[in-house]
C-alpha cells in the first residue's frame, strides 16, 4: 500500500477520501461499510454508490462552502426535482432547514 491516503485536502481538514485512494476497501474484509464493500481504512467511509462522495457537498465540488448552502436552501425553495444524496446531511430521508444548519456547521468545524 502506497503510504499517502489520497485525501481530498487535509491541508483543510478534508479528510475524505479521492476516488483511487489505497484507503478504500483495504480495511477488515470480514467487515462492511455502509454501501455494503469491504471496510475503508480511517474513519471515514468512502460511499462508491453515492452520487458524492463528501457528505454536505451539495453541489459536489469536492468542497463544502457557502455554494453548497446556497444549493441547498435554492432548492428547498424552488425545487421539486431530485437532488443529490450529499444533500440529506442528517440522514433522515428529508432536505430540510436542518440540513442547512448542519452544512453550515460543517463549514464552521462545529
Amino acid at each position: 500500500m502506497e503510504d499517502d491516503p489520497l485525501f481530498i485536502d487535509s491541508n483543510n481538514l478534508n479528510y475524505a477520501y479521492i476516488e483511487n485512494s489505497p484507503c478504500i476497501d483495504s480495511g477488515n474484509p470480514d467487515l462492511l461499510d455502509l454501501d455494503n464493500t469491504i471496510s475503508d481504512i480511517g474513519a471515514i467511509v468512502y460511499n462508491q454508490f453515492a452520487e458524492c462522495s463528501l457528505l454536505g457537498d451539495v453541489n459536489n465540488d469536492n468542497i463544502i462552502n457557502v455554494l453548497d448552502v446556497v444549493e441547498i436552501v435554492n432548492f428547498i425553495l424552488f425545487s421539486s426535482e431530485e437532488i443529490l444524496e450529499c444533500s440529506d446531511v442528517n440522514e433522515d430521508g428529508t432536505i430540510n432547514i436542518v440540513d442547512v444548519v448542519n452544512i453550515i456547521n460543517l463549514i464552521l468545524n462545529i
